[in-house]
């Protein structure tokens, strides 16, 4: 998958497999539905076991399967950080996903590598962790920091850590960040992906979440277990009757632009060209429904 693939059409669900396990993890995760797959090597793999964890990344030959996107969460500083972009190039990988960014300068210093590691071949995507109070802030800043930027990557466990918010279920103390994350991705034309829903076992709370989020226009969501991915994408589908409406209101608002008038009335309520670009926007969404 291409950068402008991940931009087209951002993945909804990206799932986390441990580096360590990545080759019987894989097929598992692709089993599961997956759109994206994230080959881990910063938090699932131990300090001890870096070394180990990229040589299983180096030998992972990506580029001969047929296969969702896949992408390397790399280690945020050197040397680990060109250690890790370069096993990623040589497995052929989409893209890596940066930890860590706290500014524009660290996006353009892994694609410096990402350029000496590709030697002139397949570009690989950057997807930026947002997860500082710093990073929210400085969020649009990282997103044209690059071209290769394809999404912003929200890390809400991380972030509240750092901020000192207690997490909740209903996750309000997110909200305003979420908001800057989205708006700093619109604003540059990419995708936002929401931080993971924790609790395994819970798949409800998670397509909850998920419908909560996509209503705030995230494009996808981190998985951290294959149950949740089925939920998710269920939540980021527009259903039937989300379907009818829109293409109903479009009908109307076509009808309106003949007649002459950018303005006109559907099911009782003015309706407008917004209106008309949300519409289009939920049928985009239509040949991802499962």
């Amino acid at each position: 998958m291409t950068i402008d693939d991940l931009k087209r059409m951002p993945p909804r669900t990206w799932l986390f497999v441990p580096a360590l396990r990545a080759p019987e993890w894989i097929p598992k995760a692709t089993a599961s539905g997956a759109d994206a797959i994230v080959v881990d090597l910063e938090d699932a793999t131990a300090p001890s076991e870096k070394d180990r964890a990229r040589e299983v990344v180096r030998g992972l030959a990506l580029l001969a399967r047929e296969r969702p996107a896949i992408v390397v969460r790399v280690n945020s500083s050197p040397p680990e950080l060109d250690g890790d972009i370069a096993a990623a190039v040589m497995a052929g990988a989409d893209g890596i996903i940066l930890p860590k960014v706290h500014g524009p300068w660290q996006v353009r210093r892994a694609a410096m590598f990402l350029e000496e590691a590709e030697k002139g071949g397949r570009r690989l995507a950057i997807l930026p962790m947002i997860e500082s109070a710093r990073a929210v802030l400085r969020a649009l800043d990282i997103a044209d920091a690059d071209a290769r930027v394809a999404s912003l990557m929200f890390g809400g466990g991380d972030l509240s850590a750092t901020v000192g918010w207690l997490r909740t279920p209903e996750g309000g103390e997110l909200a305003v960040a979420r908001a800057l994350v989205v708006l700093a991705a619109s604003a540059s034309g990419i995708g936002a992906v929401d931080t993971p829903w924790l609790d395994i076992k819970d798949t409800a709370g998670a397509r909850e979440e998920a419908r909560l989020v996509r209503d705030m226009g995230f494009t996808g969501k981190f998985a951290i277990h294959p149950s949740h991915v089925h939920a998710i994408h269920e939540a980021f589908a527009p259903s039937d009757d989300e379907v009818a409406d829109a293409r109903g209101l479009l009908e109307a608002f076509e009808r309106g632009v003949s007649a002459g008038t950018g303005v006109t009335t559907y099911k009782g309520r003015m309706i407008d060209k917004p209106d008309a670009l949300q519409a289009e926007r939920i049928l985009a969404r239509v040949d991802q429904r499962e």
